[in-house]
């Protein structure tokens, strides 16, 4: 029963998560092309392909955990990869001190940042538990269970996507009006 809970949790993080990321990028697919191109990584040829490349490969990703059985272990491993690939990308352009958007999510004015990383590393994570309990999916869980696992990932997706505003948040001093 727990890895059934653990990998269905994994799954709708992992899910919920490239399921906003793709919305956002085809809300303003021109947007996330240059914000592609703006990391000068590649030829801007390239990477204009590449931003197709990206999408295509998060729809497949969502389209495998949400089938699941024999495809659940390829999703995470896809989900793995494209995170990793991510993050060594948003690290250049950090390690390059270079002023851009990401758009991971749509487009967006914040910058490029450690939290970026940090987020990608953090979904990392929970993409190798979901490979790792993919191997035993165990028994099917409960519809109770599967609604308290289903906001526990929504609000993690939440909090990860947006963990830039949480920290900085949480690290200004409060006022204390005595």
């Amino acid at each position: 029963m727990v890895s059934s809970s653990v990998l269905l949790f994994c799954r709708l993080t992992i899910g919920l998560t490239f399921a906003w990321a793709v919305l956002g990028k085809l809300r303003d697919l021109a947007a996330f092309r240059e914000a592609v191109v703006d990391f000068r990584l590649l030829p801007e040829a390239l990477s204009r392909n590449l931003a197709w490349v990206f999408l295509l490969a998060e729809c497949a990703l969502l389209l495998m955990l949400g089938l699941g059985n024999a495809l659940l272990l390829p999703g995470f491993v896809l989900s793995a990869g494209l995170l990793g690939l991510f993050s060594v990308a948003l690290g250049l352009v950090l390690r390059r001190s270079m002023q851009v958007s990401c758009n991971c999510f749509g487009v967006t004015e914040r910058r490029v940042s450690p939290y970026d990383v940090a987020r990608n590393l953090l979904l990392m994570v929970g993409s190798l538990v979901g490979c790792w309990t993919s191997l035993d999916a165990g028994e099917p869980v409960a519809g109770s269970t599967l609604l308290l696992l289903g906001l526990m990932a929504l609000g993690l997706v939440i909090l990860v996507t947006n963990l830039a505003d949480v920290v900085e948040t949480l690290r200004r001093p409060f006022p204390l009006n005595m």
